[in-house]
């Protein structure tokens, strides 16, 4: 039980770190068609002639990356090991 709960708070810190980058990029202007995401772009910014659209394979790209930065933090993380 232990362990799920330090998966499940290493799981949640990684996705708020990454919603934090995602949206605090500081990238975003007003009229120039960026892409927005970290480490890659999941969002395209329309410009006055152009439509913006949603990039989903960013997107996931960027969740798997999350999810594979957590596993590697708890295999990485020191367990103690107790005796009965």
């Amino acid at each position: 039980m232990r362990f799920m709960l330090k998966c499940a708070t290493v799981i949640a810190l990684s996705v708020v770190v990454f919603a934090v980058m995602q949206f605090f990029d500081g990238s975003h202007c007003l009229d120039c068609g960026a892409r927005r995401g970290f480490p890659l772009a999941y969002v395209q910014d329309g410009t006055y002639t152009t439509h913006g659209q949603f990039l989903w394979m960013g997107l996931l790209a960027d969740l798997a990356i999350a999810v594979c930065l957590s596993i590697l933090t708890m295999l990485l993380w020191p367990s103690r090991k107790t005796s009965k």
